[in-house]
């Protein structure tokens, strides 16, 4: 996949240094990557730290397709995976030194789908990393085995990232905004709220809706996409059960009957008026053996 890196509408392509050659992975015969420990797997390929990471990041999908198996330099694959919007393909490849060391080898990352999805991609996998993947331990090959000068690499990299960052900066806002918005309507629910509903409960709830906020920009700044999430799924949880509209049943009547049905044992529920006993059941019910129609195969060839 040598040539110029480029970005357009549905596809990025990007190159990251390799530092690491482990984990070491199986292929299964329908060329499938799978565990080392997978059953059956007799080929196997090393994965490497960006794609192991890059795989990890993904999300839910099959196992990878291995388009090129590995022969003798089992860190030189090429593996393709995707769901339902984006498409992931990685080519290891060495690009100085024969290949010897790990860190010989260069990943391009061709991703094709939505620019948000890339965005975030890219992002959390940076995060994952823990350095900046563009940086080349040997720039001038680098460069020229992926046709791509530094500058304009890093400004690839820069660009997906500081989109992925943008986009959950703006999840953030978007979740202050509810609570400001919820928080400012209050007053004019109350004669429509149910009667079990309080004012100063869902004020707490809208104070801790906030504070689930601050604590997502607080992981935004530690690039911890999944702790960003968390807080505001928790933030979220805190605005519905604010909301007297949603009438969560954890805070208003459907709970309190909730609650008193997990309480009660199985011994304690009377039964009786709703089992119908085999005593009433009318004769009519019952089949006759004159009824039934009896056929002997004991002497059928067929």
């Amino acid at each position: 996949m040598d040539g110029n890196n480029q970005s357009n509408s549905e596809t990025t392509l990007l190159f990251a240094q390799v530092n690491r050659g482990d984990p070491e992975m199986k292929i299964d015969s329908e060329q499938r990557l799978r565990h080392h420990n997978f059953p059956g797997a007799e080929g196997s390929l090393f994965l490497g730290d960006v794609a192991n990471s890059l795989l990890r990041c993904f999300g839910p999908h099959e196992p990878p397709k291995v388009i090129s198996v590995p022969g003798f330099d089992q860190q030189q694959w090429i593996i393709e995976f995707s769901d339902s919007e984006l498409s992931v393909r990685i080519e290891s490849k060495s690009y100085w030194g024969f290949g010897l060391f790990a860190s010989c080898f260069m990943n391009s990352i061709q991703l094709t789908g939505p620019l948000n999805r890339r965005a975030r991609l890219i992002f959390d996998l940076s995060s994952a990393l823990g350095r900046n993947p563009w940086e080349a331990k040997w720039s001038g090959r680098f460069s020229k085995k992926s046709g791509v000068n530094p500058i304009e690499l890093k400004k690839e990299w820069d660009e997906l990232i500081t989109k992925g960052h943008a986009d959950l900066m703006l999840s953030i806002d978007s979740g202050r905004e509810m609570a400001n918005a919820l928080e400012s309507e209050l007053p004019s629910l109350i004669e429509t709220a149910p009667d079990d509903w309080d004012i100063d409960s869902a004020k707490g709830k809208i104070t801790e809706a906030r504070m689930e906020c601050d604590i997502a920009t607080d992981a935004l700044h530690d690039r911890s996409a999944k702790g960003v999430e968390r807080a505001l799924s928790r933030a979220e949880a805190c605005i519905i059960e604010a909301d007297p509209r949603t009438e969560v049943s954890a805070q208003y009547k459907g709970g309190d009957v909730i609650e008193e049905m997990a309480a009660i044992e199985a011994d304690d529920i009377d039964l009786t008026d709703t089992i119908l006993e085999i005593e009433q059941i009318s004769d009519e019910y019952y089949s006759k053996e004159e009824d039934i129609p009896f056929v002997d195969l004991a002497n059928e060839e067929e």
